[in-house]
């Protein structure tokens, strides 16, 4: 079973809950920061995996282990 990394990033949109996804709803996960800070907008932030809220990281986890 794979766990989540402190070196992946997603862009999180704090105010409306909401990770930037593809198409398909999976979760966009960033290798490196300065990726995912290339493409925030508006009031979306660079988090680290780990540091989500509980249930974004649940998400993550079963994404990541399908």
């Amino acid at each position: 079973m794979k766990s989540l990394s402190e070196d992946d990033y997603v862009i999180y949109d704090w105010a409306n809950d909401h990770v930037v996804s593809f198409e398909n709803g999976d979760a966009v996960i960033f290798g490196n920061k300065e990726e995912a800070l290339d493409d925030c907008r508006g009031n979306e932030y660079v988090f680290r995996c780990t540091e989500l809220p509980n249930h974004w990281k649940e998400f993550l986890l079963k994404q990541i282990n399908k």
